[in-house]
């Protein structure tokens, strides 16, 4: 049988995808004492772990922990006004793992305390707690006019490519740009020197977490080489030269099988917009579903030499045949 003949599943409308983030966000309010993360969340969705956290931001606007933090912050505060409960009782059934900890978050993300909100000596609580605040965490998609993106082509990664890579950790201001200027320098740090970068056909970038709002010193960014193999136009061998491994260097294998890609033209800082295009529209009403693989871009030309309004990424997102 034919791939073209091949009955593929019906993909979820953008109401069933909605439903399922909805699913999400009732279990958040239902369990909010609770430990609360992407994973648990995903499987409260039935969705996969390495794509939930982009679906999730291009349906509600923020990151999961934005959007848990902002839930306990409402939670938190309705109790204060409404009851005598302590503080540090308030606290736990908000998530909170002591009364210290509220009252951090609260400082943080509402310029208010525990106490204030309580007395009514603070701006309203419910001015402070309503979705706009959320976006100078995550700018939503639909507030910039992002257009829908389209798919560039369909591409079938074989078995066995391998890339060397390098890991940095850190977003800052919505982009992964120090981590990914720090994990390509170790990479070039590390083939230039030995005269390898001739035989470097593909540069890719891989980031395996969820990102927890855009300021995240935690979240990984993964740059890699892969020699002998270009991958925009699937010529070539995938090859391993001999290199000594140092510092955060490691050899990976890419994961094999079908992929959606999508360009995009312009600077790194906008990728996130597109990200969240794939995800709140493209997905949605296509007839694919997802591999439970993590996605990657790949540069086809680099900062060095051209304009970041010309730099030029393909988002490789993995689908099922």
């Amino acid at each position: 049988m034919s791939r073209s003949s091949k009955r593929r599943p019906p993909a979820a409308p953008p109401q069933r995808t909605a439903a399922l983030i909805s699913r999400s966000l009732a279990y958040v309010d239902a369990h909010l004492d609770q430990v609360l993360d992407a994973h648990t969340l995903a499987d409260q969705a039935a969705m996969s772990r390495h794509h939930f956290h982009r679906m999730f931001q291009a349906q509600v606007g923020c990151s999961v922990a934005s959007y848990v933090t902002w839930r306990r912050l409402q939670r938190a505060c309705a109790l204060l006004v409404s009851g005598p409960e302590p503080v540090l009782e308030i606290a736990l059934a908000a998530g909170y793992e002591s009364a210290q900890a509220l009252a951090k978050a609260m400082r943080r993300e509402l310029d208010t305390t525990p106490t204030a909100v309580r007395r009514g000596d603070s701006a309203p609580w419910t001015s402070l707690l309503t979705p706009d605040r959320l976006q100078h965490l995550i700018p939503s998609i639909h507030q910039t006019g992002t257009p829908t993106m389209q798919v560039t082509r369909f591409t079938t990664l074989p078995p066995g490519i391998q890339a060397l890579t390098a890991t940095a950790r850190g977003m800052v201001a919505n982009t992964m740009t120090r981590a990914a200027q720090s994990a390509f320098g170790e990479l070039m740090a590390a083939v230039v020197p030995t005269g390898l970068m001739a035989q470097a056909r593909s540069f890719i970038s891989i980031v395996p977490d969820e990102h927890q709002g855009p300021d995240d010193p935690h979240c990984r960014y993964v740059a890699g080489i892969v020699f002998g193999h270009e991958m925009a136009s699937g010529q070539g061998t995938s090859q391993q030269p001999d290199l000594p491994l140092s510092g955060t260097l490691a050899w990976q294998t890419l994961e094999p099988g079908r992929y959606a890609v999508f360009t995009h033209i312009g600077p790194y800082t906008t990728l996130y917009q597109a990200w969240d295009a794939i995800y709140a529209d493209w997905l949605p009403s296509s007839n694919l579903t997802l591999r439970d693989v993590p996605p990657m871009e790949l540069c086809i030309n680099t900062p060095q030499t051209t304009p970041p309004e010309k730099l030029h990424t393909e988002i490789w997102l993995p689908v099922n045949d």
